[in-house]
């Protein structure tokens, strides 16, 4: 039975691309140990120790949901919505495919990234379920079994909402002859299932930093069933996180993403300040001629990550979620307009005839997640990437209270979000108000997506963009349903006979 798990949905490929599956980690879970010769079996004969061996080695996996490498889970979503801008070309196979979500095709290796990391991560969580399936009941790895299941849930949600049906593999599959795709809907009833039945056996708080507990499977309920208009369960998910899991709100916006482990983190991807195991949002973000002028250290400038001009006018002008970057302090969010040189003369342009970042660029800059100077191989910060944080928990509560006909409840909790950015308080709500300051508070941390997609705006939005930011590239699909789905990639169709192509592909 054990040898079954071998056998991934990627076959060989999964196990032997990107080194072992019995890779683990130290305390931080990011410094990578490869266990030379340590074969499953000898993993699952040394117990507690093989068991977190095996759970710790998910978070090589995990890091791929953040901001640690170009190429991330992040970015094609986030590029194929209104807030995001990629710089790095329009060519439909490369990265401009991406930047311009309608004309993805199955051949476009950003899909087959994704496809490929998420099960990787499931095929690693799967040897954990399976190796031990039979200590589910022990106090001393109930735990750590959870924490695998927690993670493959996680995952297969990611799936589900990028590529609707994809395949449900457990682990024991016999997966010689392909496996046909689950449909969406059995894959949310695994996915809340998995996650309810762990949501009281994860400890409340966490064993190691990075790692998940019963608030974060809380967090995901919330969230989970506001995408799915369970707005009752929704709403008594998000309560219970505000009443009782003792998160509260940093008084600055800047902090919550500049102060590692803050109450307001409930699940972060951890990042250090090591070569590829960092966050490279800043670095893949600058420009050379802007890092200079702005006498950015030790930084490079990928000149690629940024938000959209048309999302960023959105914004009131004294917005605190978009400060002005101030380059003598070094500290603010996004860096927009004319900027100078030491010189005097403007960056982008002539001094007779000066052109702002959103001109010359294409996009702000953003330093959301805040700049570090002289860090590794000058990309890697240790900014850590929150998947769950309780400026969001109130969103979701917000959102769910309006649904559910209790604007005053709602508005007790958009307001306090709305006041730490220093806007006033609102009086009156829409659906609109919401799926606004939802945009403005979570940008570039991966909820557009399914945000505009439950409010049946995804189309809409981003074609609005394209025509506010780039008014003379043609725009093709324009309201084309099918492409609310990425393709599944080419390569998975090659390795597995039983696998369909999403319609519109």
């Amino acid at each position: 039975m054990k040898n079954k798990l071998i056998k991934t949905y990627w076959l060989g490929l999964i196990l032997f691309s990107g080194g072992s599956l019995l890779n683990s980690c130290s305390d931080s879970m990011l410094e990578e140990n490869v266990y030379t010769g340590t074969s499953q079996d000898n993993l699952v004969a040394q117990g507690e120790a093989g068991c977190k061996i095996l759970v710790d080695g998910i978070y090589k996996y995990v890091q791929y949901f953040s901001y640690s490498r170009g190429n991330n889970w992040q970015l094609a979503p986030e590029a194929g919505t209104d807030e995001f801008t990629l710089n790095w070309g329009f060519a439909i196979t490369e990265w401009g495919g991406m930047q311009n979500f309608l004309n993805l095709n199955s051949g476009h290796y950003q899909p087959m990234e994704m496809y490929r990391e998420a099960y990787k991560l499931i095929a690693q969580a799967n040897q954990v379920l399976i190796s031990f399936d039979d200590k589910k009941n022990d106090p001393s790895y109930s735990a750590m079994i959870a924490e695998a299941k927690f993670w493959r849930a996680y995952t297969y949600y990611k799936l589900q909402n990028v590529f609707g049906s994809v395949p449900l593999i457990k682990g024991t599959e016999d997966l010689s002859s392909g496996i046909e795709r689950t449909p969406a809907s059995d894959i949310r009833s695994f996915v809340s299932s998995e996650m309810e039945d762990i949501e009281n056996i994860l400890p409340s708080t966490p064993t190691a930093y990075g790692k998940p507990t019963k608030w974060a499977v809380k967090a995901f309920l919330s969230r989970f069933y506001l995408n799915n208009k369970d707005w009752t369960k929704a709403s008594l998910y998000a309560k219970d996180i505000i009443d009782n899991s003792g998160a509260s709100l940093q008084a600055k916006y800047q902090d919550v993403f500049k102060i590692d482990g803050n109450p307001e983190i409930i699940l972060a991807v951890n990042q250090i300040n090591q070569s590829d195991k960092g966050n490279k949002y800043v670095a893949l973000s600058l420009e050379g001629e802007l890092r200079n002028a702005l006498n950015i250290q030790g930084v490079s400038a990928s000149n690629g990550y940024g938000m959209s001009n048309y999302f960023y006018s959105t914004f009131a002008p004294d917005d605190q979620r978009v400060i002005p970057f101030d380059k003598n302090t070094k500290q603010g969010i996004a860096i927009a307009g004319i900027q100078y040189k030491a010189d005097g003369t403007p960056v982008y342009g002539s001094v007779s005839s000066p052109e702002t970042v959103q001109k010359a660029l294409n996009r702000v800059i953003t330093f959301k997640f805040p700049l570090q100077e002289n860090i590794a191989k000058g990309e890697d910060s240790d900014a850590d990437f929150p998947l769950m944080r309780l400026g969001e928990i109130y969103l979701t509560y917000a959102e769910a209270q309006f649904q559910l006909g209790n604007t005053a409840g709602a508005l007790e909790y958009i307001n306090p979000i709305r006041t730490r950015a220093g806007l006033s308080p609102l009086t009156t709500l829409t659906l609109d108000d919401i799926l606004n300051e939802r945009g403005w508070e979570t940008y570039h941390e991966g909820y557009r997506r399914e945000d505009l997609l439950r409010f049946g705006k995804l189309l809409d939005k981003v074609e609005a963009k394209f025509k506010y930011d780039f008014p003379t590239t043609p725009y093709p699909n324009s309201g084309n349903i099918t492409r609310e789905l990425f393709p599944i990639p080419a390569d998975a169709i090659s390795l597995n006979p039983k696998l369909t192509q999403n319609p519109g592909y």
